[in-house]
């Protein structure tokens, strides 16, 4: 009958709206717990970062005391010695802080991936040319270029990512070490590797490399966020692209990271 037929049609219209309120219930839940998971985070990498900065902080002030100390008496080799570790701790102290800018961006989905093109191999020495600023004590970065030298990349995606992989290897490996950056452009792919003679990591402890604020237990001597490499794995997804490593404990470690073309 047409009551049945209307009322049939209310009852549809009626689960319809249930359904949609159902979703929006669950769109609304899904946004509360996401932002509540921002918060914590924030809260947890503040509380963190401000531990953080004051064993830099008072190293610097340290060593800049002692410098001038020594400098009243012309003691070159203990000036030099405390301008590098004030120099190390302002390494720290940026990685800290480029940490915090780039998971808040990943987090509030404020990174897009906007390729260019642009000149691998130029862009690639720039970087290296860059941070051999940052070295510790004799330590030697160098790169080493094959394929085509013209890429469509994002250049910010690109820098977060080479500028966190070799901060790193500078960070863990001795003084005097060397840092290797390679890349290849092949037909579809662009290759990049980074390779240190650093302390490694441990079998058991490879399953959590990329995981947000993992230290590794041979690393937990050494300043740092536990973000770097989570940061990396986002960034080097937002490219399409993925992320390799081999390593052993003591012996070093490679990064590899492939982006298509």
């Amino acid at each position: 009958t047409e009551l049945e037929k209307q009322v049939s049609n209310r009852t549809l219209i009626l689960e319809e709206a249930i359904q949609e309120l159902e979703k929006t219930k669950k769109d609304l839940n899904n946004a509360l717990d996401k932002e509540k998971e921002l918060n914590e985070l924030k809260s947890r990498f503040v509380s963190m970062a401000s531990h953080e900065f004051r064993t830099p902080l008072t190293t610097m002030m340290s060593s800049l005391s002692l410098v001038t100390k020594y400098g009243e008496h012309n003691d070159k080799e203990n000036q030099v010695k405390h301008v590098s570790k004030i120099k190390t701790s302002i390494n720290n102290l940026t990685d800290i802080l480029n940490d915090f800018l780039s998971v808040s961006k990943l987090e509030e989905g404020k990174v897009e991936n906007m390729p260019e093109i642009l000149n691998l191999k130029t862009f690639i020495s720039d970087v290296i040319l860059e941070m051999q600023s940052m070295a510790i004590n004799g330590q030697k970065l160098i790169m080493e270029h094959s394929g085509n030298e013209t890429v469509s990349l994002d250049k910010k995606i690109l820098k977060n990512i080479l500028f966190n992989l070799i901060s790193n290897a500078i960070k863990f490996s001795k003084e005097g070490g060397l840092i290797e950056v390679r890349t290849q452009v092949l037909k579809s792919t662009v290759k990049i590797l980074v390779k240190d003679n650093g302390i490694g990591i441990s079998k058991e402890d490879q399953k959590h490399l990329f995981e947000r604020f993992f230290r590794a237990h041979n690393a937990t001597h050494i300043q740092g966020t536990g973000l770097g490499l989570n940061i990396v794995a986002k960034y080097t997804e937002y490219m399409n692209g993925s992320i390799h490593f081999e390593s052993k404990e003591n012996k070093g470690i490679i990064f590899t990271i492939i982006i298509p073309q």
